[in-house]
């Protein structure tokens, strides 16, 4: 089909004795031609609606001038091409009533809408649905039509932002069994209400709460707010949209800092918005956690308290070593060992040569922990963290460094498997050492241990240190 509508400044007027020639006799170009301009009678467009090249049909589906009786006749064409072409133009244009001789034209445009929202193709639906999202002067019950479609390129733009849904409707659909992902996009609404928010709770779609909890303008009950945070211990991928959350109360910040590992920690406590006594119960409980049992995330503690130096009890404390024993060292001891961070000058990169020498002093004396790469990447020292996990594993830095490259979440599990390292530190490697984002992290079993077999692990070290061996 050529650009015809392009080509017609070019045209002189038509006189209507032969638009009609045109429309009836005239070849496929003159047809297209005719049916593109905006300057044809009504009924000869209306005639052209039924042409029976499909080609001629899209052109008069998407002139403005076209009367909306062939519009209508439009909406239900055999061809695909046709529909979508015609529920784009109909769903974008005024769909205002404005004055009595409007009535006819609004309540065909109306009927033709109806058609549209119920055609066999999904992408006529879609088209539809995006078009009319924002819409206040669409049918009512023609969006809450779409809203209730089994496709979701359907019903989610209008799940999401139609200002038509009532709270009402949007509750019965939650009530429902939605098509998968509807709860997700109510869940996304602007300004979201407090009844809505507390059936997609009740709903239990732990995907649905982290988009709401994620939502700054959605609207939580306090007790609402607290029932989510007595099921956060199970749901890891609410804590970061919890700890970002506006308006977090003193008993909600104090229950997060229990449970958050430590990076999120530091961002709770970088909050500017928590009060004073927030503050230090979230202070309270970094201590106590400092002091326990569960120290797998030591590092990290001890990053946040090192932000506050001057605050009794923190590592840059003298007394700190003597009072947290177990902090100092997770393995087997061979000397006092001090923080890893204590009276170390400014590192001036990731390959720092002293970083290098001190991972390769450690490893020759047998000394080198698990905790010094944790705290290594905590730092930032890669040239530390490739020498270690490379001397641990057995293989080259080079391979260390090309698995990092590629970001090869499965490789950078074989490569810490091989060395002998946690699961927990295979994914501190994944995130901080090759930068996978977080939707491409392997993540531990239920027991802590490795996701794919010791059979794949193997492969993928052969595989990675194959790539290195031509360079």
């Amino acid at each position: 089909m050529t650009n015809v509508q392009t080509e017609l400044e070019d045209f002189p007027e038509l006189g209507y004795e032969d638009q009609k020639r045109m429309a009836r006799d005239g070849s496929h170009e003159q047809r297209c031609e005719l049916a593109a301009r905006d300057d044809v009678r009504p009924e000869i467009l209306y005639y052209l609606a039924g042409d029976p090249d499909p080609g001629v049909r899209r052109y008069i589906a998407r002139n403005e001038s076209t009367p909306r009786h062939a519009d209508l006749l439009l909406a239900q064409d055999e061809d695909d091409r046709v529909r979508s072409d015609v529920a784009g133009k109909i769903a974008a244009s005024p769909l205002g009533q404005s004055g009595e001789e409007q009535s006819n034209v609004y309540r065909v445009t109306m009927q033709a809408l109806e058609v549209l929202a119920g055609d066999q193709l999904v992408r006529v639906r879609q088209i539809l649905s995006e078009a009319l999202k924002d819409s206040t002067g669409a049918p009512r019950h023609v969006i809450e039509k779409l809203a209730l479609d089994r496709e979701l390129t359907v019903s989610g733009p209008v799940l999401e932002h139609s200002p038509l849904l009532t709270d009402e409707f949007l509750i019965g659909v939650l009530n429902s069994e939605p098509v998968q992902g509807a709860l997700k996009a109510i869940s996304r609404r602007v300004a979201l209400g407090q009844e809505v928010a507390d059936a997609i709770v009740d709903s239990g779609d732990a995907e649905a709460v982290a988009e709401l909890l994620g939502n700054e303008s959605a609207q939580i009950r306090e007790e609402t707010l607290d029932r989510i945070v007595d099921q956060a211990p199970g749901q890891p991928g609410w804590h970061g949209p919890l700890v970002h959350r506006p308006g977090l109360h003193l008993n909600a910040s104090r229950r997060l800092a229990e449970i958050v590992a430590g990076p999120l920690l530091a961002e709770l406590k970088k909050r500017t918005d928590l009060d004073d006594a927030s503050l230090s119960a979230i202070d309270e409980v970094i201590q106590r956690r400092l002091d326990g049992d569960a120290l797998e995330d030591i590092a990290d503690l001890w990053s946040i308290r090192r932000a506050d130096p001057d605050k009794p009890g923190s590592p840059e404390d003298p007394s700190w070593a003597s009072e947290n024993p177990k902090a100092v060292d997770k393995g087997e001891d061979t000397g006092p060992l001090e923080p890893d961070w204590a009276g170390r000058e400014e590192d001036t990169g990731p390959e720092d040569a002293k970083q290098v020498k001190r991972a390769r002093k450690l490893l020759a004396k047998g000394a080198l922990k698990e905790k010094h790469i944790v705290e290594a990447l905590n730092d930032g020292q890669t040239g530390f963290v490739v020498v270690a996990v490379s001397s641990l594993a057995g293989v080259s830095e080079e391979v260390i460094r090309k698995a990092a490259s590629l970001q090869n979440a499965k490789a950078i599990v074989a490569l810490a498997w091989k060395a002998g390292l946690s699961m927990r530190l295979a994914t501190r490697l994944q995130m901080n050492l090759a930068k996978i984002p977080p939707s491409g992290i392997l993540r531990a079993t239920a027991s802590d241990g490795y996701p794919i077999s010791p059979e794949e692990m193997t492969w993928q070290l052969e595989f990675i240190a194959g790539m290195t061996d031509g360079e």
